[in-house]
């Protein structure tokens, strides 16, 4: 898509009509083009659109943002410069580039500031870059925010499957760290060993035992909980004494298990992980340098998140319904 022909014609995206079931709420919306960029802007031809948990939640009205409906969605994705301001410099029309994370990218174009794009390498797969600013950032972040690591350490997490799992995985490979992922099939083991995890387990009553005996009774510092539910207990229970868990999200929709006694004895703390918090969405030139990593961990193949499904603005309800049941859907706009 070219300025041009979003100037002669209209450009479609998503919007919540109110809050609810994603497949009943969401619909396409057409609108006029955005305008051409001022001096220091950018439009962008969006590429492709991840469909997040944050997203989902957020059209339920579970989420901690409440827009007023009927409100634009979207929160990541990638796209070509089509157009650039007067004053533009760090972009040229035809570059790839990632979009600031916030805004309502499920649409065709945006106009955006463009000292907030980074220009993205054209030999990398577009549909995982489209993924670059959450769950990289998201991992890079849980593993060297909360606790101090050293060489050959351990972390445990579950949801090991996900897009935040299986980036604790490359990152923590990255660090120098050693890792114990969590799932509840047995058929991810093999699959995320080769992704380049240390240690790979299916959840249950006796993942303690299994932990202890895969990492030779390592003391392990770091818990990572994404899932919730007895989920969080097997994650507790396998940390060492004066640890931390940190909880960044709950696929099981149930609240979080721990014993007290883990609490009491371990001297465990519990925290949570939010990207939009403050101390994260301010550190600029920490979050630009974990981009940057992700970014090459993506391209030597070494970060790959498989894509469950793809699909158009128009087939929004689709996409939707796809997203809930799990995998990672992606939106292709244009």
């Amino acid at each position: 898509m070219s300025h041009t022909a979003l100037a002669e014609g209209t450009m479609k995206f998503l919007q919540m009509s109110k809050f609810g079931k994603p497949t009943e709420v969401v619909e396409v919306v057409e609108s006029d083009p955005p305008p051409p960029p001022a001096a220091n802007e950018a439009t962008v031809a969006v590429e492709y659109s991840a469909i997040g948990l944050a997203e989902l939640l957020m059209i339920r009205g579970m989420y901690a943002i409440r827009p007023q409906p009927p409100a634009p969605l979207g929160n990541e994705a990638i796209g070509r410069v089509i157009a650039v301001g007067a004053s533009v410099k760090n972009v040229r029309t035809g570059d790839r580039v990632a979009i600031p994370i916030g805004l309502p990218v499920w649409r065709q174009a945006i106009t955006v500031p463009a000292t907030d794009l980074i220009v993205l390498s054209e030999q990398a797969d577009p549909q995982q870059m489209s993924m670059l600013r959450i769950n990289p950032l998201t991992a890079a972040l849980l593993l060297t925010e909360y606790v101090e690591l050293g060489k050959d350490d351990w972390v445990i997490q579950n949801a090991g499957n996900s897009g935040v799992g299986r980036s604790v995985i490359a990152f923590a490979k990255e660090f120098g760290l050693r890792s114990v992922s969590l799932v509840r099939r047995p058929e991810l083991v093999d699959e995320l060993k080769s992704a380049g995890a240390d240690v790979v387990l299916v959840d249950g009553p006796d993942v303690v035992k299994q932990v202890a005996a895969a990492t030779g009774k390592a003391k392990i510092k770091l818990g990572i909980d994404g899932v919730g539910g007895e989920s969080s207990h097997s994650v507790a229970s396998c940390l060492a004494s004066n640890t931390k868990m940190v909880v960044y999200g709950g696929v099981s929709g149930k609240p979080a298990a721990m014993s007290p006694l883990n609490i009491i004895f371990k001297q465990m703390t519990l925290e949570g992980f939010w990207l939009g918090f403050p101390r994260f969405r301010d550190a600029h030139e920490k979050l630009a340098a974990h981009t940057r990593t992700a970014e090459r961990l993506i391209a030597e193949g070494k970060l790959h998140v498989p894509v469950a499904g793809v699909y158009s603005l128009e087939q929004a309800t689709q996409a939707m319904a796809h997203a809930q049941k799990g995998g990672k859907v992606l939106l292709k706009p244009n």
